[in-house]
């Protein structure tokens, strides 16, 4: 059974078809990367996940409940967190303030709490900077906590995003685009972090278009072209794909690039 359950889902933009009946489960615990070429409707397919765009058609349920309707923090509350092709950081606050911000959107204090000071909120504070802790630690940043955002390297500011979206404990990871701008190393060390934080439990869903990396880390891989899906398979499957070889980069193009 599908934990994130896409079902005929279409979206218009005027006279432009983004996504065009798109059917796709993702399953709990796998790793699921979304590739095709540049404007085939990958981060819109994210966009209505999670609730900033409604589909003109079709569906969408998360652990058997429909999206439909749901606002975008609630769909966060539901277990639903994604990072951004281009990082979203506070660049002038601390590593750990960064996280501690994901944190507070499952807080449950309220205005008159955080205003008056109240025990419970000062409980609630100190619960949410370990939990905070606890998702740098995980991702190799609790020594860079007190540093700056704007300070880290450019692999490192990639991790702080995915601690950030991690703290609220998903059940799905969205990832856009996560080894944008990454240099070799930087991208290994980012596919060790994402199986580690598929052992965890949590589901990968992943947008991607370094294609040595989607190979190597994804169990299942589907393929938009102009907002339809093409393929979908194991990487064996999509790699020899005569549909996806040709609609995404080109005879022989797509079979060189993902052997680097």
């Amino acid at each position: 059974m599908s934990l994130l359950t896409l079902d005929n889902v279409t979206i218009r933009f005027g006279g432009l078809t983004a996504v065009d009946t798109l059917n796709l489960g993702v399953k709990q615990g796998e790793i699921l990367a979304l590739i095709g070429p540049n404007g085939a409707g990958k981060s819109t397919v994210f966009n209505l996940i999670t609730g900033i765009y409604k589909p003109t058609e079709g569906a969408i349920s998360f652990d058997g409940k429909p999206l439909s309707g749901i606002t975008t923090h609630k769909i966060a509350d539901m277990g639903i967190t994604r990072t951004f092709q281009t990082i979203r950081l506070f660049s002038e606050l601390s590593v750990l303030d960064n996280v501690k911000i994901g944190a507070h959107s499952r807080g449950k204090a309220g205005l008159f709490q955080s205003f008056m000071r109240l025990p419970s909120m000062k409980r609630e504070e100190t619960e949410l900077e370990e939990k905070s802790i606890k998702a740098l630690e995980f991702l190799d940043l609790a020594a860079k906590r007190e540093e700056m955002a704007k300070n880290l390297s450019y692999g490192e500011q990639r991790r702080l995003e995915i601690a950030r979206a991690l703290v609220s404990k998903p059940k799905i990871l969205l990832l856009d685009e996560p080894a944008a701008g990454m240099n070799p190393q930087e991208k290994v060390v980012l596919m060790e972090m994402i199986r580690r934080i598929r052992d965890t439990g949590i589901t990968i869903f992943l947008v991607e278009h370094d294609m040595k990396l989607v190979m190597n880390i994804s169990e299942r891989i589907a393929v938009l072209d102009y907002g339809k899906k093409i393929a979908e398979g194991t990487p064996l499957e999509v790699r020899s794909n005569k549909a996806v070889i040709e609609a995404y980069l080109g005879s022989g193009q797509f079979k060189s690039r993902i052997r680097r």
